[in-house]
């Protein structure tokens, strides 16, 4: 019953199969789903096996009254697409990415490349609590930014530039010819004080813009853990919200324990090696402990 209502079946639905009241089902599956484990101590406790390359993100979500929405700070190892942790936050400050980082040390997952947007305080968090940590940038936010700056929807001839900037950062490349490339863009616009002040900025950020050629197979955007962002967006419009902070971080923490422990079933190339697996199978220590978990969790009330 837990699982159905985790996987978008309304309390009313579930209670007509079930033959019960839709009042007394919604107090067993809270009183169920607050038993369980946190999503870190079953990363703490059981799980190793990760790549070690994290996406990093942060999801709105409505809790109570406020007008404002408020951020679920998580993460997705990227070859095994589990989700190491999660953490609510007040806002997507500095001081709450750094508690996000914190948790994930403190239950031993130590990533060598973080995966995020264009967001400083990720960044300086994720490098406070592991140094040297290497930062890749989205190249699909970097790039709409871009757009958004030279508002290429109502200035045509800035739509080529941001092309030719779309086909630097998508190819592989040396630092030699980096600098043969950058300079030929810098001499066809060498008159654009606009494209002159990004290039500038390109060559400042070069680290964090190409961090992928640095550890393989590190991905260049976020596009994996947006896609989990659109699934936990489809199942919370049939919540519309949640009345108080904890009820959120109960309810979140049953999501993201039935995400890791259900097959995956349409995972395309380079994935399909784990369509019928659960990411928890990728990252156990110990494959025994799958069905520990299982029943702990799942087990029907």
């Amino acid at each position: 019953m837990v699982w159905r209502h985790l996987a978008g079946s309304s309390y009313r639905t579930i209670s007509d199969v079930a033959g019960r009241s839709a009042t007394s089902l919604w107090r067993d599956v809270h009183k169920t789903i607050q038993s369980y484990p946190h999503c870190f101590d079953i990363t703490r406790k059981y799980c190793m096996r990760f790549c070690s390359i994290l996406l990093v993100d942060g999801k709105y979500i409505k809790v109570g009254s406020r007008d404002r929405k408020i951020p679920v700070l998580y993460g997705i190892d990227y070859l095994t697409h589990d989700i190491p942790g999660y953490r609510f936050a007040p806002s997507e400050s500095y001081a709450s990415w750094l508690k996000f980082f914190a948790s994930l040390k403190l239950a031993g997952y130590t990533p060598c490349v973080v995966v995020c947007d264009d967001n400083e305080n990720i960044r300086q968090a994720a490098d406070k609590i592991f140094p040297g940590v290497i930062i890749q940038l989205c190249h699909r936010h970097y790039l709409a930014n871009l757009r958004k700056i030279l508002d290429t929807r109502n200035v045509p001839k800035y739509r080529l530039f941001v092309m030719a900037i779309k086909r630097l950062l998508a190819k592989k490349r040396s630092p030699a010819e980096l600098k043969v490339v950058a300079g030929r863009l810098v001499d066809a616009y060498k008159g654009d004080q606009a494209i002159l002040y990004i290039m500038a900025d390109l060559e400042k950020r070069a680290s964090l813009l190409f961090g992928y050629m640095r550890f393989q197979r590190t991905p260049t955007t976020t596009n994996l853990i947006e896609c989990f962002n659109s699934h936990l967006e489809g199942r919370l419009k049939t919540i519309k919200g949640f009345q108080t902070f904890r009820s959120a971080d109960t309810w979140l923490n049953a999501y993201s324990l039935k995400r890791r422990l259900t097959p995956f079933k349409d995972c395309g190339h380079p994935f399909k090696r784990l369509n019928g697996h659960c990411s928890l199978e990728k990252t156990l220590t110990n494959i025994d402990h799958l069905e520990k978990l299982k029943s702990e969790i799942m087990h029907p009330f």
